[in-house]
């Protein structure tokens, strides 16, 4: 089936931010006597924050609270991981001119809220034709009902998308929604699972050389 849809995920695919994320856990993990263990780590890519400190507060039996961990992530986010200074991935604008170009409709599917991916948008004056949040659906990624919506908003059907993700939590999702995958690698975070990828990338250019070589 011809490809006419290109979802992409947000952190760390359009926006670089999951190494400053990556960046202030280390720094949380340490304070808060948590082993860094870059496999579990891996599997948090993807998730909604809450998700990841509810599965350590368990694990390791903090005496703190999920909201209270979050609130303070949030603060260290602002101090090290805003937006605004992020900066984006290289390549992502001529990549998304590209895939205009050749006819795909463009869509966002990111476990950040609106308001961060509304901001990211803005400010970097990104041209897509939707977006969706892990936060307007009962479970985000591996679940796969962000990329069912965010296809639904671009008026594609799953199997006419394209997925680029860095995580394999949003991989698994995409699978499962039907559609084809893209692995985008970031050397300088821990490695992902990788067998649920059509294409394992390093480089933007070499998404844009997928589309061009179909």
């Amino acid at each position: 089936m011809k490809k006419t849809g290109l979802i992409f995920d947000m952190d760390g695919v359009i926006l670089d931010s999951e190494i400053q994320y990556f960046k202030v856990h280390q720094h949380m993990f340490k304070t808060l006597s948590i082993p860094l263990d870059h496999t579990q780590y891996a599997t948090f890519m993807g998730k909604t924050g809450d998700e990841m400190w509810e599965e350590l507060i368990t694990q390791h039996e903090l005496p703190h609270s999920t909201e209270a961990l979050l609130a303070l992530e949030h603060e260290l986010f602002q101090q090290h991981a805003k937006p605004e200074a992020c900066g984006l991935k290289d390549g992502v604008k001529e990549l998304m001119e590209l895939a205009r170009m050749e006819g795909y409709r463009i869509a966002i599917a990111s476990s950040s809220s609106l308001e961060k991916i509304t901001r990211v948008i803005t400010h970097y004056g990104l041209t897509v034709d939707a977006y969706t949040s892990g936060f307007e659906v009962p479970r985000s990624k591996p679940d796969p009902a962000i990329f069912r919506l965010a296809a639904q908003r671009i008026d594609q059907a799953p199997e006419a998308c394209i997925v680029i993700e860095d995580a394999a939590n949003g991989m698994i999702g995409a699978k499962e929604a039907g559609m084809e995958v893209i692995a985008l690698l970031d050397e300088r975070m821990p490695a992902q699972i990788l067998h649920h990828a059509d294409h394992v990338v390093s480089s933007h250019a070499a998404i844009g050389e997928i589309l061009r070589n179909r």
